[in-house]
Protein backbone atom coordinates (compact mmCIF):
# COMPACT_ATOMS: atom_id res chain seq x y z
CA UNK A 1 0.00 0.00 0.00
CA UNK A 2 1.33 3.33 -1.03
CA UNK A 3 0.61 6.26 1.12
CA UNK A 4 0.61 9.62 0.21
CA UNK A 5 -1.04 13.14 -0.13
CA UNK A 6 0.63 14.69 3.65
CA UNK A 7 0.14 15.28 6.10
CA UNK A 8 -0.59 12.08 7.29
CA UNK A 9 -0.09 9.96 10.11
CA UNK A 10 1.94 6.69 9.00
CA UNK A 11 1.95 4.79 12.55
CA UNK A 12 1.37 6.13 16.09
CA UNK A 13 4.81 7.19 16.19
CA UNK A 14 5.44 8.90 12.71
CA UNK A 15 3.91 11.46 10.23
CA UNK A 16 4.66 12.53 7.33
CA UNK A 17 4.66 16.14 6.17
CA UNK A 18 5.44 18.21 2.83
CA UNK A 19 4.21 17.52 -0.25
CA UNK A 20 4.15 14.09 -2.30
CA UNK A 21 7.14 15.19 -4.17
CA UNK A 22 9.19 15.88 -1.21
CA UNK A 23 7.82 14.61 1.73
CA UNK A 24 9.67 15.07 5.07
CA UNK A 25 9.23 12.71 7.70
CA UNK A 26 8.28 12.92 11.89
CA UNK A 27 8.95 10.85 14.10
CA UNK A 28 8.47 11.12 18.19
CA UNK A 29 8.78 9.49 20.76
CA UNK A 30 7.73 10.88 24.07
CA UNK A 31 9.08 14.31 24.01
CA UNK A 32 11.57 13.77 21.96
CA UNK A 33 11.12 14.32 17.84
CA UNK A 34 13.17 13.66 14.80
CA UNK A 35 12.90 15.45 11.48
CA UNK A 36 14.03 13.11 8.91
CA UNK A 37 15.06 14.96 5.41
CA UNK A 38 15.57 19.13 4.89
CA UNK A 39 13.87 19.13 1.33
CA UNK A 40 13.20 22.13 -0.65
CA UNK A 41 12.96 25.55 0.96
CA UNK A 42 9.65 26.22 0.60
CA UNK A 43 7.90 23.04 1.37
CA UNK A 44 10.23 23.42 4.98
CA UNK A 45 7.99 26.51 6.05
CA UNK A 46 4.70 24.24 4.46
CA UNK A 47 5.77 21.51 6.84
CA UNK A 48 5.99 23.76 9.76
CA UNK A 49 2.51 25.14 9.27
CA UNK A 50 1.70 21.33 8.97
CA UNK A 51 3.48 20.62 12.49
CA UNK A 52 1.36 23.25 14.18
CA UNK A 53 -1.79 22.22 12.86
CA UNK A 54 -0.83 18.99 14.25
CA UNK A 55 0.05 19.82 17.39
CA UNK A 56 3.54 19.26 17.22
CA UNK A 57 5.80 21.12 19.22
CA UNK A 58 8.78 22.78 17.22
CA UNK A 59 11.04 22.51 20.36
CA UNK A 60 10.18 18.93 20.70
CA UNK A 61 12.34 18.15 17.54
CA UNK A 62 15.74 17.44 18.65
CA UNK A 63 17.69 16.47 15.34
CA UNK A 64 16.96 16.98 11.68
CA UNK A 65 18.72 14.31 9.71
CA UNK A 66 20.06 14.88 6.06
CA UNK A 67 20.09 11.71 4.34
CA UNK A 68 22.50 13.05 1.73
CA UNK A 69 23.19 16.17 0.44
CA UNK A 70 21.14 17.51 -3.26
CA UNK A 71 19.60 20.65 -3.02
CA UNK A 72 15.98 18.79 -3.00
CA UNK A 73 16.62 17.53 0.60
CA UNK A 74 18.59 20.13 2.39
CA UNK A 75 17.63 23.80 1.28
CA UNK A 76 14.85 23.80 4.27
CA UNK A 77 17.68 23.01 6.72
CA UNK A 78 18.56 26.93 7.99
CA UNK A 79 14.68 27.20 8.58
CA UNK A 80 14.28 24.39 10.53
CA UNK A 81 17.80 25.29 12.55
CA UNK A 82 15.77 28.96 12.93
CA UNK A 83 12.42 27.69 13.91
CA UNK A 84 13.51 24.54 16.30
CA UNK A 85 15.56 25.83 19.46
CA UNK A 86 18.57 23.67 19.79
CA UNK A 87 17.80 21.54 17.24
CA UNK A 88 21.32 19.34 16.55
CA UNK A 89 21.55 18.87 12.24
CA UNK A 90 22.79 15.38 11.58
CA UNK A 91 24.58 14.32 8.15
CA UNK A 92 27.10 11.85 6.99
CA UNK A 93 30.73 13.51 7.23
CA UNK A 94 31.03 13.65 3.45
CA UNK A 95 27.17 15.25 3.47
CA UNK A 96 28.96 18.20 5.83
CA UNK A 97 31.86 18.47 3.46
CA UNK A 98 29.40 19.61 0.96
CA UNK A 99 27.03 21.58 2.76
CA UNK A 100 29.54 23.86 4.10
CA UNK A 101 31.03 24.39 0.77
CA UNK A 102 30.14 28.39 -0.56
CA UNK A 103 29.77 26.78 -4.04
CA UNK A 104 27.90 23.70 -4.13
CA UNK A 105 25.43 25.82 -1.97
CA UNK A 106 25.11 28.71 -4.59
CA UNK A 107 24.14 26.43 -6.68
CA UNK A 108 22.12 24.58 -4.73
CA UNK A 109 19.74 27.80 -4.32
CA UNK A 110 19.58 28.24 -8.25
CA UNK A 111 18.10 24.57 -8.35
CA UNK A 112 15.69 25.46 -5.07
CA UNK A 113 14.40 28.82 -6.85
CA UNK A 114 13.34 26.70 -9.86
CA UNK A 115 11.75 24.08 -7.60
CA UNK A 116 10.29 26.86 -5.90
CA UNK A 117 8.98 28.23 -8.95
CA UNK A 118 7.63 24.80 -9.97
CA UNK A 119 5.75 24.20 -6.70
CA UNK A 120 4.51 27.99 -6.72
CA UNK A 121 3.17 27.37 -10.10
CA UNK A 122 1.48 24.25 -9.08
CA UNK A 123 -0.52 25.60 -6.43
CA UNK A 124 1.37 23.06 -3.76
CA UNK A 125 2.74 25.97 -2.20
CA UNK A 126 2.00 29.85 -1.65
CA UNK A 127 4.28 32.84 -1.33
CA UNK A 128 4.11 32.96 2.30
CA UNK A 129 5.65 30.03 1.94
CA UNK A 130 9.24 31.45 0.32
CA UNK A 131 11.97 31.23 2.26
CA UNK A 132 15.36 33.22 1.65
CA UNK A 133 19.00 31.46 0.77
CA UNK A 134 21.72 30.96 3.35
CA UNK A 135 23.29 34.44 4.02
CA UNK A 136 26.71 32.82 4.26
CA UNK A 137 25.92 30.11 1.61
CA UNK A 138 26.85 27.47 3.77
CA UNK A 139 24.54 24.97 6.30
CA UNK A 140 26.52 23.80 9.09
CA UNK A 141 26.13 20.49 10.60
CA UNK A 142 26.30 20.03 13.52
CA UNK A 143 27.03 15.75 14.35
CA UNK A 144 28.44 13.66 11.49
CA UNK A 145 27.38 9.95 11.62
CA UNK A 146 28.07 7.08 9.80
CA UNK A 147 27.68 3.35 9.63
CA UNK A 148 26.91 1.67 12.83
CA UNK A 149 26.07 4.89 14.40
CA UNK A 150 22.62 5.23 16.39
CA UNK A 151 19.60 8.19 16.54
CA UNK A 152 17.50 7.81 19.22
CA UNK A 153 14.18 9.34 20.46
CA UNK A 154 12.87 8.74 23.60
CA UNK A 155 12.87 4.62 24.04
CA UNK A 156 13.25 4.18 19.95
CA UNK A 157 16.71 3.74 18.32
CA UNK A 158 17.34 4.12 14.47
CA UNK A 159 20.67 2.43 13.11
CA UNK A 160 22.41 4.22 10.97
CA UNK A 161 23.21 2.47 7.42
CA UNK A 162 25.57 3.72 4.22
CA UNK A 163 23.48 2.87 1.48
CA UNK A 164 25.86 4.95 -1.60
CA UNK A 165 25.02 4.86 -5.33
CA UNK A 166 22.71 7.23 -5.47
CA UNK A 167 25.28 9.53 -3.73
CA UNK A 168 28.56 9.12 -2.31
CA UNK A 169 26.97 10.66 1.02
CA UNK A 170 23.47 8.71 0.98
CA UNK A 171 22.42 7.42 4.46
CA UNK A 172 19.13 5.15 5.11
CA UNK A 173 17.83 4.86 9.20
CA UNK A 174 16.03 1.78 10.46
CA UNK A 175 14.57 1.63 13.60
CA UNK A 176 14.14 -2.45 14.51
CA UNK A 177 11.46 -2.62 16.75
CA UNK A 178 8.99 -0.60 15.25
CA UNK A 179 9.92 -1.90 11.37
CA UNK A 180 10.67 1.50 10.07
CA UNK A 181 13.17 2.44 7.32
CA UNK A 182 13.95 5.49 5.82
CA UNK A 183 15.63 5.63 2.51
CA UNK A 184 15.43 8.55 0.67
CA UNK A 185 16.66 8.48 -2.56
CA UNK A 186 18.81 4.98 -1.85
CA UNK A 187 16.11 2.45 -3.78
CA UNK A 188 15.27 4.23 -6.85
CA UNK A 189 12.78 7.33 -8.09
CA UNK A 190 9.38 5.55 -8.37
CA UNK A 191 6.94 7.89 -9.68
CA UNK A 192 3.58 6.29 -9.15
CA UNK A 193 1.40 7.92 -11.29
CA UNK A 194 2.10 5.87 -14.98
CA UNK A 195 4.05 3.29 -12.82
CA UNK A 196 7.47 4.91 -13.86
CA UNK A 197 11.10 3.92 -12.53
CA UNK A 198 14.06 6.53 -13.02
CA UNK A 199 16.57 4.47 -11.18
CA UNK A 200 19.25 7.42 -10.51
CA UNK A 201 22.52 5.59 -9.43
CA UNK A 202 24.50 8.95 -9.95
CA UNK A 203 27.78 7.79 -7.94
CA UNK A 204 28.18 3.67 -8.48
CA UNK A 205 25.91 1.17 -10.39
CA UNK A 206 26.77 -1.78 -8.22
CA UNK A 207 26.62 0.15 -5.06
CA UNK A 208 23.50 1.02 -5.47
CA UNK A 209 22.37 -2.14 -6.07
CA UNK A 210 24.21 -3.52 -3.54
CA UNK A 211 22.43 -1.01 -1.57
CA UNK A 212 18.70 -1.71 -2.57
CA UNK A 213 19.70 -5.62 -1.57
CA UNK A 214 20.90 -4.71 1.85
CA UNK A 215 17.88 -2.46 2.56
CA UNK A 216 15.66 -4.99 1.17
CA UNK A 217 16.78 -7.79 3.09
CA UNK A 218 15.51 -5.93 6.44
CA UNK A 219 11.77 -6.91 6.09
CA UNK A 220 10.75 -3.94 7.09
CA UNK A 221 6.87 -2.58 7.35
CA UNK A 222 7.21 0.65 6.95
CA UNK A 223 9.40 2.09 3.86
CA UNK A 224 9.51 6.24 3.65
CA UNK A 225 10.96 7.08 0.48
CA UNK A 226 12.64 10.52 -0.46
CA UNK A 227 9.76 11.06 -3.48
CA UNK A 228 6.01 10.42 -3.35
CA UNK A 229 5.25 8.56 -0.34
CA UNK A 230 5.17 5.64 1.94
CA UNK A 231 5.33 2.24 1.34
CA UNK A 232 3.19 0.29 3.84
CA UNK A 233 3.04 -3.76 5.09
CA UNK A 234 5.73 -6.10 4.58
CA UNK A 235 4.30 -7.60 1.53
CA UNK A 236 4.03 -4.25 -0.09
CA UNK A 237 7.38 -3.24 0.58
CA UNK A 238 8.88 -6.58 0.12
CA UNK A 239 7.48 -5.95 -3.64
CA UNK A 240 8.61 -2.78 -3.53
CA UNK A 241 12.37 -3.58 -3.31
CA UNK A 242 11.91 -6.50 -6.15
CA UNK A 243 10.54 -3.91 -8.63
CA UNK A 244 13.28 -1.08 -8.01
CA UNK A 245 15.85 -3.89 -8.77
CA UNK A 246 14.44 -5.31 -11.53
CA UNK A 247 13.86 -1.79 -12.56
CA UNK A 248 17.08 -0.99 -12.08
CA UNK A 249 19.03 -4.15 -13.85
CA UNK A 250 16.56 -3.53 -17.11
CA UNK A 251 17.54 0.13 -17.20
CA UNK A 252 21.57 -0.38 -17.01
CA UNK A 253 20.94 -3.04 -19.59
CA UNK A 254 18.96 -0.81 -22.34
CA UNK A 255 21.98 1.43 -21.91
CA UNK A 256 25.04 -0.96 -22.34
CA UNK A 257 22.44 -2.80 -24.94
CA UNK A 258 22.41 0.93 -26.62
CA UNK A 259 25.71 2.02 -26.54
CA UNK A 260 26.88 -1.38 -27.99
CA UNK A 261 24.03 -0.78 -30.90
CA UNK A 262 26.32 2.11 -31.66
CA UNK A 263 24.18 5.15 -30.12
CA UNK A 264 26.35 7.55 -28.86
CA UNK A 265 26.17 8.67 -25.22
CA UNK A 266 25.04 12.22 -25.99
CA UNK A 267 22.48 10.91 -28.14
CA UNK A 268 21.05 8.44 -25.18
CA UNK A 269 21.52 10.97 -22.21
CA UNK A 270 19.16 13.29 -24.45
CA UNK A 271 16.70 10.41 -25.19
CA UNK A 272 16.75 9.06 -21.28
CA UNK A 273 16.52 12.74 -20.25
CA UNK A 274 13.53 13.25 -22.91
CA UNK A 275 11.40 10.83 -20.75
CA UNK A 276 12.19 11.34 -17.33
CA UNK A 277 10.94 14.78 -18.23
CA UNK A 278 8.33 13.87 -19.81
CA UNK A 279 6.97 12.08 -16.59
CA UNK A 280 8.30 15.08 -14.02
CA UNK A 281 8.72 18.52 -15.50
CA UNK A 282 10.03 19.93 -12.13
CA UNK A 283 13.55 20.88 -13.48
CA UNK A 284 14.68 21.87 -17.02
CA UNK A 285 15.10 19.29 -19.45
CA UNK A 286 18.77 19.81 -19.93
CA UNK A 287 18.78 18.86 -15.81
CA UNK A 288 17.96 15.75 -16.67
CA UNK A 289 19.73 15.09 -19.64
CA UNK A 290 23.03 15.63 -17.60
CA UNK A 291 21.45 13.18 -14.82
CA UNK A 292 21.17 10.68 -17.20
CA UNK A 293 24.42 11.49 -18.55
CA UNK A 294 25.90 10.60 -14.86
CA UNK A 295 23.88 6.84 -15.05
CA UNK A 296 25.02 5.99 -18.61
CA UNK A 297 28.42 7.31 -17.39
CA UNK A 298 28.25 4.76 -14.30
CA UNK A 299 26.64 1.67 -16.33
CA UNK A 300 29.53 2.05 -18.77
CA UNK A 301 32.22 1.89 -16.15
CA UNK A 302 30.83 -1.26 -14.28
CA UNK A 303 30.90 -2.89 -17.80
CA UNK A 304 34.57 -1.60 -18.83
CA UNK A 305 32.87 0.46 -21.52
CA UNK A 306 34.42 3.82 -22.70
CA UNK A 307 31.65 5.88 -24.38
CA UNK A 308 33.36 8.02 -27.60
CA UNK A 309 31.34 10.64 -26.50
CA UNK A 310 30.82 12.61 -23.32
CA UNK A 311 28.17 14.50 -22.23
Amino acid sequence: MLIHNPPVEITGNLLMLGTDEYPLYLFKDGDEAILFEGSVGVVGRLAAEQMAESGVALESIKQLVVPHAHPDHVMAVPLFKELCPGITVVASEAAAGVLAAEKAISFFCKIDGALTDFLLKNGEVGEKHRIDPPADMVIPVDRTIGEGDTLTAGDSTFNVLATPGHSHCSLSFHEENKGILIVSDAASYYMPEGDYWWPNYFTSYPAYVDSITRVAALNAEVLCLGHHGVVKGTASVKAYFGDALAATEAYHQRIVDEIKAGVSVRALAEQLGKEVYQKTQLLPLDFFQKNCGLVIKQSLKHEGITGEEQV
